[in-house]
């Protein structure tokens, strides 16, 4: 079995399903084959099922051009989530997963309001917050604003992921680009590279992508997911995979941010 540097063990109470990164299904049915069911592979943005999406076209109001809707999502962000994945991206990260959210006309171009009510359906609870991943959520910068603002003011926590850095969203002229980046709890910036997937940790695709709080947070270290955490309905436990011992990642160091502007 290949040597990882660390196992990231998550428990859903409310299903039951155990999580585990940092293993291909291969390896746990060498570590764990004769205790657990079969294993089955599972990935960001690639949720073993998805919930059908709403009929409803665009009349009025902003709209966002989705490709799926899912809950109770353990892998996209701290605690048990409700993800929408967003439809078009051009920056087309080599060996992307889903590159079928590509085609900028593909998926299906919904209310941000009937969205809002599809994702947060009681069917996905218990919520610890909400995810919108893409596709390229920026590429629709004035319905990703007013979907996180309508989040906002129900009080629900938002992870975005964007295949741009925040220094250049930052850099962008567009008012909805700012008013989006404003209303994120947790940015993951950075485009996906292969090359740099092997130990990624939590949350995140490949190693270069960034965990941005917002607002900064006194102490927090980015890429250490422990410290972003607040209580959530998971049980999660991170250990060295070589001796069982839990990790701290305190003393990784914090990443340098560009200081971003409202602009009007």
């Amino acid at each position: 079995m290949k040597a990882v540097p660390e196992l990231v063990w998550i428990v859903d109470p409310a299903t039951g399903d155990l999580v585990v990164e940092g293993l291909e299904a291969e390896e746990a049915l060498v570590l764990a084959g004769d205790l657990l069911p079969p294993p089955v592979d599972l990935n960001c943005a690639r949720p073993l099922a998805t919930v059908p999406l709403p009929e409803t076209r665009a009349t009025h109001g902003p709209v966002l051009r989705v490709r799926s809707l899912y809950h109770a999502s353990v892998v996209e962000g701290p605690g048990r989530r409700s993800v929408l994945q967003t439809q078009g991206c051009t920056l087309a990260c080599p060996q992307c997963f889903t590159p079928e959210t590509h085609p900028m006309g593909g998926g299906v171009a919904l209310p941000v309001e009937v969205l809002v009510d599809c994702l947060l359906d009681p069917i996905g609870e218990p919520r610890d917050g909400l995810t919108v991943l893409g596709g390229e959520p920026f590429l629709q910068p004035t319905g990703l604003a007013a979907l996180l603002h309508l989040l906002k003011a129900r009080g629900v926590h938002t992870v975005v992921y964007t295949g741009f850095t925040l220094e250049a969203l930052a850099r962008r002229q567009d008012p909805a680009v700012h008013a989006a980046l404003s209303l994120i709890e947790l940015r993951i910036d950075g485009p996906f590279v292969a090359a740099l997937a092997e130990g990624a940790g939590e949350w995140r695709g490949s190693r270069n992508q960034r965990l941005i709080p917002h607002p900064p947070r006194s102490g927090v270290r980015l890429g250490v997911p422990q410290a972003l955490v607040c209580q959530t309905s998971l049980v999660t436990r991170v250990v060295d995979s070589t001796t069982a011992a839990p990790i701290s990642r305190a003393r990784l160091e914090p990443v340098p941010l560009p200081r971003l502007t409202r602009r009007s």
